[in-house]
């Protein structure tokens, strides 16, 4: 992510000062510098008092019990000397290959194929400055690490140690924070973990404002002693099956007579397996209008685009600006990511608009993709996008429907969740803070999912 500089000369030196004498802490409390070896300590008599932890790296409680995906507790943390209760909620990602706890209520969770971020609820969602990554590699620990030590070098001098988290073990640190060649502490500052694993390694990227290395960088810690490493999930792959399956249900989402018509079999139509190899699947609808339409489907993406052909009208197989993600439209199913296809299909909002001769119509219709969330209207059987807002974080409620964090492009950040009773509505929050939801809900903003 790309982030602007800015200027603050006296706050530097005096936060360069503070920072020597961190780092100066942390080489006597525990932190090995890489390519020293370390010195085996004396055994310290019985009842001695043992040396407090260093500034930098505080501990955290020891490992909570076993918790469900989607778990949510209260902790006590330590934060500039004094104790705050965060609540925590416990994720488990399966393509990244970890389990851990965030704190939901400082944090945004954004999920990727092979990522989870952690973005700061304050901070513009399109820039943010504080946001913790991690990463599944498949090379190792060391290789990963070189690679993340050429990129930094770049900009900063590097200070490296080992760091041994609370449950993942023993992992390199590389910490970037000094401006390369002038002994100044720079304005955005990081600190990469590469953690070693039996298939490659995890690595965590906290990147956070120097204003804020004393609140968002000890959070950061926190949440990396609550870091597990995990199997990994096999690759998830659409099988003909699934895909056939997943086309036809897009059919019907974005049509909604297509189904009654071929069920009572007014027109011909169906859906063949026409094609396809280890990557991708081609799936035909044979259209009661004539025209062939082939899906191209991705059997790990999902990621499907259309071509058409019309026999005596189109001279040959054309592609249309069509294309969706086909793990949201597998029935029963789940997408990598492991979230189901509950979103599938065309929302609408409470809050109406009205034509010229009084008829009443939904002031948008609604649907959803992996990134984005598409406004527009249902005109002539046709979806027509007008606008669209970003999804900052997804994730799967304990009560097992949907919270959807987005941001519009004018930075306003906002919450859809699905409803306690019925999973065809969609809430909507005036904010992403839960504690605000009560006076932040918006009914006319709501969303049902159209017939």
């Amino acid at each position: 992510m790309n982030h602007t500089r800015r200027t603050k000369r006296s706050m530097k030196t005096a936060l360069s000062a503070v920072f020597a004498l961190t780092l100066l802490l942390t080489a006597l409390t525990g932190c090995t510098r890489r390519n020293v070896a370390a010195e085996t300590p004396e055994p310290a008599a019985t009842g001695a008092p043992t040396a407090a932890p260093g500034p930098a790296e505080a501990p955290v409680p020891p490992a909570s019990p076993v918790r469900e995906n989607g778990e949510r507790f209260e902790t006590v943390i330590i934060l500039e000397g004094m104790e705050e209760t965060v609540r925590y909620e416990h994720i488990r990602n399966d393509a990244v290959g970890i389990e851990m706890d965030y704190d939901y209520e400082s944090f945004a969770r954004q999920i990727g194929a092979d990522r989870e971020c952690f973005l700061s609820v304050y901070d513009d969602p399109r820039t943010p400055e504080n946001f913790l990554e991690v990463t599944f590699s498949p090379e190792s620990a060391d290789a990963a690490a070189e690679a993340v030590r050429a990129e930094l070098s770049r900009e900063y001098d590097l200070l490296e140690s080992t760091r041994e988290l609370e449950r993942a073990g023993a992992c390199l640190r590389i910490e970037a924070s000094v401006i390369k060649g002038t002994n100044q502490m720079a304005d955005q500052l990081q600190a990469v973990y590469s953690i070693p694993a039996a298939d490659g390694c995890r690595v965590a990227r906290a990147h956070y404002a120097v204003e804020a290395a004393e609140g968002f960088g000890r959070r950061f810690s926190y949440l990396l002693d609550t870091l597990t490493v995990i199997e990994r999930a096999g690759e998830a792959k659409l099988s003909d099956e699934k895909a056939l399956t997943a086309v036809r249900n897009y059919c019907y989402a974005v049509d909604p007579d297509l189904e009654r018509v071929v069920s009572a079999g007014e027109y011909p139509a169906y859906w063949e397996v026409s094609s396809g190899d280890e990557t991708e699947a081609v799936i035909l609808f044979r259209s009661y209008t004539g025209a062939l339409v082939r899906y191209y489907v991705n059997r790990e993406s999902g990621e499907t685009c259309v071509t058409e052909f019309v026999p005596g009208v189109t001279a040959e197989e054309m592609r249309t600006e069509e294309s969706f993600n086909a793990w949201d439209y597998v029935s029963g199913g789940t997408d990598p990511s492991g979230q189901s296809a509950s979103l599938a299909g065309t929302w609408q909002t409470a809050s109406m608009a009205y034509e010229s001769d009084g008829t009443m119509f939904p002031e948008w219709h609604v649907r959803f993709t992996d990134t984005e969330i598409v406004y527009g209207h249902v005109k002539g059987g046709e979806f027509v996008p007008d606008h669209t807002d970003q999804i900052i974080g997804l994730v799967r409620t304990p009560a097992g429907g949907y919270s959807i964090q987005a941001a519009g492009a004018d930075g306003a950040q906002y919450t859809y969740r699905t409803g306690e009773s019925d999973p065809d509505v969609l809430e909507y929050y005036e904010t992403w803070r839960e504690d605000d939801f009560p006076s932040a809900y918006r009914g006319g903003a709501s969303l049902t999912r159209c017939p």
